[in-house]
């Protein structure tokens, strides 16, 4: 089995490869690094738009984190559901191992159906957000670094620090 690519690789290819990785250990018996690769696969993506708004991500946490706070962005509902349950199930199964080898090939075909949303989000402008529970304002903060967010407060780039409010990205929002 080959190793997992290093980040700051394309994504696609990325995510491409942990879904092979995550097939190769399921037939080889290994559910937990099945459950890992496909958790993965999710989360290379979710670092990438996260290092691309100029987020902190760092932790796991933080990487959760960023899947929540893009959640509104993504127009299906069902799929913003499926990026975050592919996330936290392959994170806790790689410690729990309580996933069965068919609940693993469904979330690795899930993890692989997903892929190409996560693609275009990545290649997309981050949309307006407002601040309105103390759970957005922990975790923008925690993201952002900025400690002085406050409920109410509005980005018109989602609390992006790399993209300007019209729109150019690896701007310093204002």
């Amino acid at each position: 089995m080959s190793s997992p690519p290093e980040r700051g690789t394309e994504p696609l290819v990325s995510g491409g490869r942990f879904i092979l990785q995550a097939r190769e250990c399921l037939e080889q018996g290994c559910r937990l690094q099945a459950g890992k690769m496909a958790w993965e696969a999710i989360a290379c993506y979710l670092k990438e738009i996260g290092d691309q708004r100029g987020w902190h991500c760092d932790s796991n946490r933080q990487v959760q984190q960023i899947g929540i706070q893009l959640w509104p962005e993504f127009l299906d509902f069902e799929l913003g559901f499926a990026i975050i349950d592919i996330y936290y199930k392959g994170y806790d199964n790689l410690y729990e191992n309580y996933m069965s080898k068919e609940s693993l090939r469904e979330l690795i075909d899930l993890a692989e159906e997903v892929l190409p949303a996560l693609e275009a989000l990545q290649h997309t402008a981050p949309s307006p957000f407002t601040i309105t529970s103390n759970t957005q304002l922990r975790r923008l903060r925690s993201l952002t670094g900025n400690n002085d967010l406050q409920i109410g407060d509005s980005s018109p780039v989602g609390f992006s620090l790399k993209h300007s409010p019209n729109g150019d990205a690896d701007a310093a929002e204002t």
